[in-house]
């Protein structure tokens, strides 16, 4: 390739074996071929590799001090360019270092509207009924298409997340697999179904004449079991069906309750109930206040929505169209509590618009209004910047970009691995410049 007829060039590096060494790589931006690959990226080897290409007017690159300075010092009327996509890339990322200083990990916005829960739940359930496993699985659907989260369905319908999300992949074309009630009472009726087919098949054996120990052997039950089920008249009726069994606690439960709205600790509680005559456990107190708490705790979590970071995070570098877990009027929530993030937000917006403007000339303008944020993750940005103010004002100002070096980086890395790295570096550059003939 003539030397002389190199003009505008992108510069990259990438590393060789191990990371222990780099090698620097050279494209012609007009023919969009590699030039050359030097066996370094240190400041002399560098300037004087690029003091071979006398004509060269123009070097896109990407932040690298080492190039900036090798160039200046070959070259020093050549234009150079930072690569828009790596000075993006560093200030989204010293943003994202910021959210994470002062955000915590998941953040819960509470409605503080007053709402009636029970009255809510009432008008869902009465939306969204069923009756049988499928009904369910439809309603789950359902509201999944109404827009809420898989946690509020959870919630509202007393299911478990996991079920949640498995009920909203389920077929229309399975409807036969879960079509079966699945009701409290229709489940104690099947209960006591099997219990009296059970009872008369006993009966039946018994009036073939066989013992109770045979039939107990036969149906693997207990010879006890099976004498009881003999005997039994008419339908089985469990004992305990419609009884209501009375608690040690359930005089004491509206004192307990009382204490509790007053903030008294369970075991004093346990303590004064103890005095007033109580007989009963203290773990039947303690498992009594801890469902008082959990249903209070429940209710509370009806009225929260939780936010995780990684999606504020998310809206560094996407529009809230297009992050998932995250909507509009929950952004607007967090901005309330967080609203140095609504200024985050603009600024990557603004500089993002900047970087395709054509005016170079606001870059400056911007500097400053993001200097007297004070915060120093966007200083240490802004320092960077500083220091290579002429390229990026360059990165603005043409069209040319960084892109083309490390989509041939990337090109190489792939030649690299198909060698296994048993090959010399001199095998890899001659490989890679004979690929630009084929």
């Amino acid at each position: 390739m003539d030397k002389l007829s190199i003009k505008k060039i992108c510069i990259d590096d990438f590393a060789l074996k191990k990371r222990e060494k780099y090698a620097t790589v050279m494209i012609d931006i007009e023919t969009r071929k590699v030039v050359d690959i030097l066996n370094s990226r240190d400041l002399e080897d560098v300037k004087k590799w690029l003091s071979e290409y006398p004509n060269i007017e123009l070097v896109c690159r990407d932040g690298s001090i080492t190039y900036n300075k090798a160039i200046k010092d070959s070259h020093r009327e050549a234009i150079q360019v930072g690569d828009r996509f790596h000075i993006l890339k560093n200030l989204t990322d010293y943003l994202k270092s910021y959210i994470k200083r002062t955000i915590k990990n998941t953040i819960e916005i509470t409605d503080n509207t007053n709402k009636d829960i029970s009255n809510d739940n009432n008008i869902i359930k009465t939306k969204y009924q069923y009756n049988t496993k499928w009904e369910l699985i439809l309603a789950v659907q359902a509201m999944k298409k109404d827009g809420y989260t898989i946690k509020q369905i959870s919630d509202m319908l007393d299911l478990g997340t996991k079920t949640v999300a498995n009920y909203s992949k389920i077929a229309k074309d399975e409807k036969d697999k879960y079509n079966n009630k699945t009701t409290p009472e229709t489940k104690k009726e099947n209960s006591l179904k099997l219990k009296n087919d059970l009872i008369k098949e006993v009966k039946e054996l018994r009036n073939k004449g066989l013992s109770f120990s045979k039939i107990a052997i036969n149906m693997g039950l207990d010879r006890k079991t099976v004498k009881k089920y003999s005997e039994i008249n008419g339908s089985f009726v469990h004992g305990g069906a419609g009884k209501k069994h009375k608690s040690k606690l359930d005089i004491y439960k509206k004192t307990i309750i009382s204490l509790l709205e007053d903030g008294v600790s369970g075991s004093t509680i346990y303590k004064k109930i103890k005095e007033s005559g109580y007989e009963g456990s203290s773990s039947l107190v303690r498992t009594f206040i801890a469902e008082l708490r959990k249903g209070k705790s429940n209710e509370l979590s009806k009225l929260k929505e939780k936010i995780l970071r990684r999606s504020l995070i998310s809206l560094l570098y996407r529009e809230v169209d297009f992050v998932k877990d995250i909507t509009k009027d929950q952004i607007n929530k967090v901005l309330n509590i967080y609203p140095e993030l609504k200024i985050i937000y603009d600024i990557v917006k603004d500089f993002k618009s900047l970087l395709f403007s054509k005016r170079e000339f606001d870059l400056e303008n911007w500097i400053k209004r993001a200097k007297n944020l004070n915060i120093k993750e966007l200083n240490s940005f802004i320092s960077g910047i500083e220091r290579d103010l002429e390229a990026v004002k360059n990165s603005i100002k043409y069209e040319f970009s960084n892109g083309l070096a490390e989509g041939t980086v990337n090109k190489i890395k792939v030649i690299k691995r198909i060698m296994y790295g048993r090959c010399s570096f001199e095998l890899l550059r001659k490989k890679v410049l004979l690929s630009n003939f084929n």
